[in-house]
C-alpha cells in the first residue's frame, strides 16, 4: 500500500506541470522568424491561424517604418499593460520578451515580441509568441500574444511617426 502511495504521488509531481514556459524556448534573434510567410498568409486568408482564440502567435503589419528604438518601447509598453514584466530586451537582434507570474489558468507566461523593419516595403513586421506553464487540468484557451498585439497595435496606430 506504501509503494502505491508514494507512486501516486509522484505521477502527480511528475504531471504537475503539464506545459512549462521556458526563455530557451524563443528564439533569440528575429532572423529566425519567418516574416514572409506570415505576411503572405495574412493578405491571402480573411482569418489566419494565428487570430483564433486557441493560437499562440500573433502577426502584425503596419504600412509605415517605425523607428527600433520607438518601437521597442512601444512593445515594451504593450507587454507591461498586459502584465508582464520585460525580461530581455535586445536591439541588436530585433526581439523583447516579457514573462508574468502566476494567472487564474496558468503557472505563468513567457511572451516573445519579434520585428522586422522591411525597407523595401515600406512596412513593420512584428511576430508575437506567447508559452505558458499550466499544469494537467487545462484550462480555458486564451490567445495571450493576440492580446498583447492588439495592445500594440493601438499604440502604434496612436503613434506619429
Amino acid at each position: 500500500m506504501r509503494h502505491f502511495f508514494l507512486a501516486t504521488i509522484s505521477i502527480f509531481l511528475l504531471q504537475g506541470c503539464l506545459s512549462v514556459a521556458r526563455i530557451s524556448d524563443f528564439p533569440t534573434t528575429s532572423s529566425n522568424i519567418n516574416f514572409d510567410n506570415y505576411s503572405k498568409e495574412k493578405s491571402e486568408k480573411k482569418d489566419p491561424f494565428w487570430t483564433l482564440e486557441t493560437s499562440t502567435e500573433y502577426y502584425i503589419e503596419t504600412q509605415k517604418l517605425i523607428n527600433n528604438d520607438v518601437l521597442i518601447n512601444l512593445i515594451s509598453q504593450s507587454l507591461k499593460d498586459n502584465g508582464y514584466v520585460i525580461f530581455v530586451s535586445d536591439k541588436n537582434n530585433n526581439y523583447v520578451i516579457g514573462k508574468r507570474g502566476l494567472r487564474a489558468n496558468e503557472w505563468n507566461t513567457r511572451t516573445g515580441v519579434y520585428y522586422r523593419n522591411d525597407i523595401s516595403k515600406n512596412k513593420t513586421q512584428i511576430y508575437i509568441n506567447s508559452r505558458i506553464t499550466q499544469d494537467i487540468t487545462g484550462g480555458w484557451k486564451d490567445n495571450r500574444a493576440k492580446k498583447v498585439g492588439l495592445v500594440l497595435e493601438n499604440l502604434i496606430n496612436g503613434f506619429d511617426k
